[in-house]
């Protein structure tokens, strides 16, 4: 049997007894787990069928409330099912242009108590 060794892995979570990690390794991968969430449209994760918020998808539609508030839920419904381990503090979804959008994200991670955010734009060009 191999032995354990400590470490983070993916989804997020410590390994191994008395794991030691660094910081800047979990900041990274929390922000990471989080582009991907944004970033994957549902049925591009083989046997996760609903993983993703599907953004760029999104953007194919004509931005309105309705469809900001759309995005808004989806993102903190994903947040929730697939990175239950940070709590988000602020989301803030605002239209750049007609194809494009800014998400910013401000989030605790919760097992080591680091506030940090996720500034992007995302554009359908």
């Amino acid at each position: 049997m191999p032995k354990e060794t400590p470490g983070i892995e993916f989804p997020l979570q410590i390994t191994g007894k008395n794991a030691g990690y660094d910081l800047a390794d979990v900041k990274n991968s929390v922000m990471f787990n989080i582009k991907n969430i944004l970033l994957t449209n549902p049925g591009e994760r083989v046997m996760i069928g609903d993983f993703g918020v599907g953004i760029n998808q999104l953007l194919f539609e004509n931005i309105t409330p309705d469809l900001l508030e759309f995005i808004q839920e989806r993102i903190i419904d994903q947040i929730d099912t697939y990175a239950p381990y940070i709590t988000i503090l602020d989301l803030t979804i605002r239209p750049i242009n007609e194809n494009a959008l800014n998400i910013r994200l401000q989030y605790n991670i919760d097992f080591v108590e680091i506030v940090d955010f996720i500034d992007i734009d995302i554009s359908n060009i």
